[in-house]
């Protein structure tokens, strides 16, 4: 019998899970080296701000199996998650770097990337998505990114960015697979950046892939 999955919005309640997953399923990049408390935090952040928001894909008894979320303006969206979570952000990253203090400079880097990122005219940006190991190859990706497009599009956004280090071969196929737009690549954080456009007003229903 084939699994039935669930799509809805991000809960605070989901947050120490959703973490996890996050940190289970990906070994690069900052956030998940800083650590569990760290994503939490962000997550939190994220539910809180009226510039962010997530998307999450349960199966039965609702437990999570792949998360995105997203900024409807990525500088709005830094200074709420500081401005609400600043000091515990502060507090888990200064024990994290206590422990390994390479983390300084993708610290630094995170907290400048709004205001250094190219492309700043397009506010919007997709952050993150995760799919559970064991949950793959059931569509779960593309049930996250139709989901993120029309919630995008529910807030008003006709367009919005995105950044993958180039490594990531799996979600820089999905952006080719959803027809995204390929603006260029640079370098962050010790690794070389994809960034992407996808305008929302040229999607329609028989152009999504299922």
């Amino acid at each position: 019998m084939p699994r039935e999955f669930r799509i809805r919005i991000l809960e605070k309640k989901d947050c120490r899970e959703a973490a996890r997953l996050r940190l289970g399923a990906q070994d690069w990049g900052f956030l998940p080296a800083m650590g569990l408390s760290f994503q939490i935090e962000i997550l939190k952040g994220t539910c809180e701000s009226k510039w962010g928001f997530g998307i999450v894909c349960v199966e039965e008894e609702d437990k999570i199996v792949g998360m995105v979320y997203a900024a409807t303006n990525l500088s709005n969206y830094y200074k709420s998650i500081f401005l609400c979570r600043g000091v515990m952000l502060a507090f888990w990253a200064f024990l994290r770097i206590l422990r390994h203090p390479k983390l300084v400079n993708g610290l630094v880097q995170y907290l400048i990337y709004p205001s250094t990122v190219p492309f700043k005219q397009i506010e919007a940006e997709w952050l993150t998505m995760v799919v559970d190991a064991k949950h793959r190859n059931n569509g779960i990706a593309n049930k996250l990114m139709s989901a993120l497009i029309e919630e995008f599009k529910k807030r008003g956004i006709r367009k919005f960015k995105s950044t993958v280090a180039t490594k990531n071969i799996i979600t820089c196929y999905l952006h080719d697979k959803f027809g995204f737009k390929l603006l260029g690549t640079f370098p962050f954080c010790d690794d070389l950046v994809n960034i992407y456009e996808y305008k929302i007003n040229t999607f329609s229903q028989s152009n999504s892939v299922r």
